[in-house]
């Protein structure tokens, strides 16, 4: 006889754990960057983080867990507890891992792809001590001297690695891979002429490029970017078949509560939707995307397809 009252204090129970979940956030979310800091995913996240924090309400804590082309970040994030408050911003790298490496998760059940968030053109970068001011110039230098070159990447199965085996097949010479263990030392060793060349994301050659340390050739952009409009396509320099370009999304844990995860793309949206925002990516070379998580969802699957098939094309070797 009891019963309705039981019922009636369960009711009250369930609406209020409701409410507590979809209070969220009520303590600080962390972001995980699955590369090191200073690289172009942890610039992203590094600009967007005082906005979006502000919008939740909660301070956003930033970790870099870097190494094997982000799969360590990764795996981390896959085995995080579901309860929205770890993230990860990551990279073209988590399409192209599948077919590199030896995965203890899939990461198209994983995770929740929640938003493609931006992406940013490669450019083929030289050390200005390269005798090559243009694409055309570099492909013939190779050609003369098969193996002479090397280009620098930020891991095997990296973006950086995908978009110079690519260039080598089009072009039809041969260049050696030096794969570093981030983007940085990559970037460090191509300065200082250590290695001939590399793929860096516009965002981050930007300033070496305007300074003189890289000479830039090519872009891998199906247009010319506004921010270095002196530099061609690579369509432009000879080399059509050449687009690749990387992006970065946000991605949560599979089993995360629906409301938290509404609000989370809700409030990213918002942030990648003010002009403030919007002009000071848009200034360091990123084209913002925003999309629904459904669209991410499929461009992902499509994403981790196409780089298997190059993979299996420029016969590239990835990790156990």
């Amino acid at each position: 006889m009891h019963y309705p009252r039981l019922a009636a204090v369960a009711t009250v129970f369930l609406s209020q754990l409701a409410a507590a979940q979809t209070a969220w956030p009520v303590r600080p979310v962390y972001i995980v960057v699955p590369m090191a800091p200073a690289g172009t995913a942890d610039i992203l996240t590094r600009t967007l983080a005082p906005a979006w924090s502000a919008a939740l309400g909660q301070p956003l804590v930033i970790e870099n867990k870097a190494g094997a082309n982000g799969v360590i970040g990764e795996e981390y994030v896959s085995r995080a507890k579901p309860d929205g408050y770890t993230m990860m911003i990551e990279s073209t790298s988590i399409a192209t891992n599948p077919s590199m490496a030896k995965l203890s998760y899939d990461p198209r059940k994983a995770f929740v792809p929640l938003m493609l968030i931006t992406s940013v053109p490669l450019v083929l970068a030289v050390n200005p001590q390269v005798k090559a001011s243009t694409a055309r110039e570099f492909v013939e230098l190779g050609k003369k001297q098969p193996g002479a070159l090397n280009y620098s990447s930020w891991g095997n199965g990296s973006i950086g690695q995908f978009a110079g085996e690519n260039f080598q097949i089009t072009a039809g010479f041969k260049m050696n891979h030096v794969p570093y263990k981030s983007t940085s030392q990559a970037l460090s060793d191509t300065l200082a002429g250590q290695v001939d060349a590399m793929f860096p994301t516009l965002p981050l050659a930007l300033q070496h490029l305007k300074s003189g340390k890289l000479r830039g050739l090519a872009l891998t952009s199906p247009a010319r970017s506004p921010l270095a409009s002196d530099i061609p396509t690579m369509a432009e320099a000879g080399y059509p078949g050449n687009e690749v370009e990387t992006w970065f999304g946000l991605f949560i844990p599979t089993g995360v509560d629906p409301a938290i995860l509404q609000k989370a793309h809700r409030t990213l949206s918002g942030v990648l939707g003010s002009p403030e925002m919007k002009a000071r990516l848009e200034e360091a070379g990123f084209r913002i995307i925003a999309s629904s998580p459904e669209e991410f969802q499929r461009f992902l699957a499509l994403q981790i397809e196409l780089y298997g098939r190059v993979v299996k094309q420029a016969n590239m070797k990835g990790t156990d």
